[in-house]
């Protein structure tokens, strides 16, 4: 079967009760900001470990999804008080995941809880609640609708999201009360909200994109359009991505 032209893209997702029955949870904006990107989406179920090796070599990219908080135990830390729902076999799940993309070489991008477990998978921690751990911090848990622009960032200007927002302060929306702490050694800071808390990453290796946001941009690009340019970077990644992987597998041909 002749494969598509179009990038697939492999999303993360959860599980809820729904009639008392465990559900496959992914919130319909991923889905959308991927088709319209120009990418094919797939949504990950949980239980399919041991599967990965596989789902990934057939995908161009993988989206990690934003959720529950991340079980302190995989950075090696206590529960706080304001430790909230957290869900362990996702956390297992997606640092597998997180480590065969980063092998298979494919692009990442990851939003909200996504950027935190990216952190963790290369080794890095997570406040585990932000309004008791960083004095004067601004309100990351809105109250606004979902699509609604709520506090500024600022973007670094030597960075890949300043290229594709081609601005130094924008404004995001903002639905957590976790974040980065300790960033992992392959990691750099991409942009910070007022009160420091760490808004994006990057990976430092250029070979693969990967992108962390903490915000989510996938619900505000219905009415910011600038949103938009995120999710399309990301499928142009990965079909140059792909295109770079065909031409390897020719030159190997030749050898």
């Amino acid at each position: 079967m002749k494969r598509s032209t179009k990038p697939i893209i492999a999303i993360s997702s959860s599980i809820e009760f729904h009639n008392n029955i465990p559900s496959v949870l992914l919130h319909e904006k991923y889905i959308h900001a991927v088709i319209e990107a120009g990418g094919i989406p797939i949504v990950i179920p949980m239980g399919i470990e041991g599967m990965f090796e596989h789902l990934v070599a057939q995908c161009d990219g993988v989206i990690l999804s934003g959720g529950e908080d991340i079980d302190p135990h995989y950075y090696k830390a206590h529960p706080h008080p304001k430790l909230q729902k957290t869900n362990g076999k996702r956390d297992k799940m997606e640092i597998e995941l997180v480590q065969i993309a980063r092998n298979q070489q494919k692009p990442i991008l990851a939003i909200c809880r996504g950027v935190m477990i990216v952190n963790v998978a290369l080794g890095g921690t997570v406040i585990q609640d932000i309004e008791t751990s960083i004095p004067n911090a601004i309100n990351h848990s809105q109250k606004a609708a979902r699509s609604e622009a709520t506090h500024n960032i600022q973007i670094d200007k030597t960075s890949r999201l300043y290229q594709i927002f081609k601005l130094a302060k924008i404004r995001v929306n903002s639905m957590h009360h976790q974040a980065i702490d300790e960033l992992a050694p392959t990691l750099r800071k991409a942009a910070v909200a007022p009160d420091g808390v760490i808004e994006a990453v990057e990976g430092k290796s250029e070979s693969t994109l990967l992108l962390g946001v903490q915000w989510h941009p996938e619900e505000m690009a219905s009415e910011d359009r600038s949103m938009t340019h995120l999710f399309k970077e990301f499928i142009a990644e990965c079909l140059h991505n792909r295109k770079l992987g065909r031409m390897d597998e020719i030159k190997d041909g030749y050898k």
